[in-house]
């Protein structure tokens, strides 16, 4: 009888640890998770807040997280971009990366905020330009704020 009884409650262990498995989930849980936040659709396309330097000629040059944000964390760069469009303060931080910038004496003689648009998969393409760029502030490296929006 108590081999049986033994038996019976390992049993009901075994199902109750793989009853996650034989029933469909709904919701992101433990033991078992569908990383939600990895797994779903974003779409084709990208939008990515971040500030860019325009040299004399009109080319634009990529700036490092220390010239955007004054750190060296490429995603407090992006916060910092982020935060200041949704707070409608780009001016007051393309002035803060114009002067950054000023101190690094490079060929840099303007400072735009911008959203870039890109298309993922043509970017893995080797298409980097963005299919769209939303300019928020634009300010000169030397002269303060220029023309904006």
């Amino acid at each position: 009888m108590r081999r049986a009884w033994a038996y019976v409650v390992s049993a009901c262990a075994v199902a109750l640890v793989f009853s996650p498995v034989l029933r469909p989930s709904q919701r992101d849980s433990y033991p078992l998770s569908t990383y939600p936040m990895f797994s779903y659709d974003r779409g084709r396309e990208s939008s990515l807040p971040t500030a860019v330097g325009v040299t004399a000629d009109g080319a634009v040059l990529r700036l490092s997280p220390e010239l955007i944000s004054g750190g060296y964390e490429p995603v407090r760069a992006f916060a910092t971009v982020e935060a200041s469009i949704a707070n409608r303060d780009t001016d007051v931080l393309c002035e803060e990366i114009a002067q950054r910038t000023a101190e690094r004496k490079s060929e840099v003689v303007a400072i735009e905020v911008v959203t870039e648009v890109h298309d993922v998969i043509a970017w893995f393409e080797g298409q980097e330009e963005p299919s769209q760029r939303i300019v928020h502030a634009r300010c000169g490296i030397a002269d303060g704020p220029v023309a904006t929006r």
